[in-house]
């Protein structure tokens, strides 16, 4: 069953993103795991699972979104930005790189290569 472009975010991205910040503002930044929740806007014990690795490990993020997101950690917690606007950011990279079509493409072999929608529909 095709999965909607929203849904890939929601399920599958959007926690990869979570947990890439989580990780970068625990080991490069040494936040606590309280002032992480708080400074992205996620409970406590969601922080130790992503720590853990038992959530957001669905899909692994290209190296370049990685490389943005340790940009986007830094300007979190400097307080230049907030975290929504980060993520939205992020996800329209995702979506113009055709990162999320990558993504889909491996979630479910039912995605013709060359799908496209996505993109089409900005």
């Amino acid at each position: 069953m095709l999965k909607h472009p929203q849904e890939i975010e929601a399920v599958y991205i959007i926690p990869a993103i979570r947990k890439c910040l989580t990780l970068e503002l625990l080991n490069e930044h040494k936040l606590t795991q309280k002032e992480i929740a708080e400074l992205i806007g996620i409970t406590e014990a969601a922080v130790s699972q992503y720590k853990k690795e038992k959530r957001g490990k669905l899909v692994e993020l290209p190296e370049h979104v990685v490389s943005e997101l340790k940009i986007s950690a830094e300007k979190i917690k400097a307080g230049e930005v907030s975290v929504f606007a980060e993520t939205q950011r992020l996800l329209r990279e995702i979506r113009n790189d055709l990162t999320i079509c990558k993504i889909h493409q491996i979630l479910d072999e039912n995605v013709p290569m060359d799908c496209g929608v996505c993109v089409e529909h900005l």
